[in-house]
């Protein structure tokens, strides 16, 4: 017999009463993040961060006339052995919003570990060029997620507190990605939440394409 799929909606459980998350097969989550070909997420689905593929989007991304790459390698290898293994995994936050106020960066800048590297070097504005800024809807299923988080969920749920939640997991398989969107603007945390919009036309014209744009 197969199993129907029953979502967690975290904007359908705002009125603080106490949800049983083993009641459902699956919990949506959203990634933001700028990709530099959306179909490679689509078919590959969110992976885990690794030091080969972090060193080759570094080098891809960040780009100044006074930074060559022999400085970014450099930079990048203290960087990273200063990086632990939680941050390395796929992060979601079950509720949107979150990434349209107070974590904007993601959408703005990228990953949090190129983002620090990039400001080391002094030239993260460097990043707001490459890729497009992209929230991926995901249906996480409750297998992938641990039993702490799950408990973890349930007791903020109750609480009322939903603005603020987020889960990690190894890996998001593309059969999990529902939908993805770019947002029109996000504020930027590191600039007194100053409103950023994407000029998507010179990013589509720079070679990064979405279907939805």
């Amino acid at each position: 017999m197969d199993i129907v799929k029953n979502v967690f909606k975290i904007e359908e459980h705002s009125n603080g009463k106490e949800v049983d998350l083993y009641q459902y097969t699956h919990i949506r989550a959203y990634h933001a993040c700028r990709p530099l070909n959306i179909q490679d997420y689509l078919i590959n689905g969110i992976q885990i961060l690794n030091e080969k593929q972090a060193l080759r989007e570094s080098l891809l991304r960040i780009k100044s006339d006074y930074v060559d790459e022999e400085k970014i390698i450099k930079e990048f290898g203290r960087q990273w052995r200063d990086f632990d293994d939680m941050h390395k995994r796929v992060w979601l936050a079950v509720n949107k919003k979150i990434l349209l106020t107070f974590s904007g960066h993601y959408l703005i800048y990228g990953s949090e570990f190129i983002n620090t590297l990039a400001m080391e070097l002094g030239c993260r504005s460097s990043l707001k060029k490459a890729g497009i800024p992209t929230i991926f809807h995901c249906d996480i299923p409750l297998e992938n997620i641990s039993s702490s988080t799950v408990m973890d969920i349930e007791t903020l749920v109750a609480s009322g507190y939903i603005d603020d939640i987020s889960i990690a997991v190894d890996e998001v398989f593309s059969q999990d990605i529902v939908d993805y969107e770019h947002p029109k603007e996000v504020p930027d945390p590191f600039y007194y939440n100053a409103k950023y919009r994407p000029n998507y036309k010179e990013l589509k014209e720079m070679g990064y394409i979405s279907e939805k744009l």
